[in-house]
């Protein structure tokens, strides 16, 4: 089947402008990805399932807990839905997302330019109080990165505290009890290999993971 008109707009325009910084189109799907070992930004021209055209959804995908599949854990829709009418100004506005899309991902990039950055970056931004699992994993983790282990062992024991019972979730606190029964060089060495499995399950290439304050 031939690639419709407005969805070879979409990808030339994300060669032209996230391709030149390093981003990588995930096979022949719309999404880009920004690949920093144990973290990934995410940049996806979504369709929809009603009209030709685009939505701009950019975030971040942690990759130390191993699971199969990526999910915008910070960010996600950047823009209201551009309608495909003619090629001209399709063009145009595929071209303006992108440019977005790159100024975002340079912003993403400097917010996780230091263990002690990251760490206040994903505190201030990541969704959820002291009984979201995924909230409380993804807090003590980033506390972890830049070695505050006291701030670590708070947000990592508040996943256990969590009521949910679901599989996944005693999944996600079967996972956290194992990195807190650890020492500290322990657990950072632990999440290290749990990247390395996350990247597998999500068939990224390998590289090498430097997780820890000397990252």
């Amino acid at each position: 089947m031939a690639t419709p008109v407005h969805s070879k707009l979409i990808n030339k325009a994300a060669r032209e402008v996230l391709k030149p910084i390093g981003l990588v189109r995930k096979g022949q799907s719309r999404l880009w990805l920004d690949d920093n070992a144990w973290w990934l930004i995410m940049v996806e021209f979504q369709p929809s399932s009603w009209s030709k055209g685009t939505y701009l959804n950019v975030g971040i995908s942690w990759l130390w807990y191993p699971k199969d599949y990526m999910s915008f854990d910070i960010g996600y829709r950047e823009n209201s839905f551009i309608e495909f009418k003619d090629e001209d100004t399709f063009s145009r506005d595929t071209i303006a997302l992108a440019e977005k899309a790159k100024e975002c991902v340079f912003s993403l990039r400097q917010s996780m330019s230091s263990p002690e950055l990251a760490k206040a970056f994903v505190l201030e931004n990541t969704k959820g109080g002291e009984r979201n699992i995924w909230g409380c994993l993804n807090k003590g983790l980033a506390c972890l990165h830049a070695l505050d282990f006291q701030g670590a062992r708070v947000h990592l024991e508040n996943v256990i505290q969590c009521s949910d019972e679901r599989d996944w979730a005693i999944s996600v606190k079967d996972f956290t009890q194992s990195i807190l029964s650890l020492q500290p060089k322990e657990q950072i060495k632990a999440i290290q290999n749990a990247i390395i499995q996350s990247r597998k399950l999500k068939k990224l290439p390998e590289m090498n993971v430097t997780f820890g304050a000397s990252a």
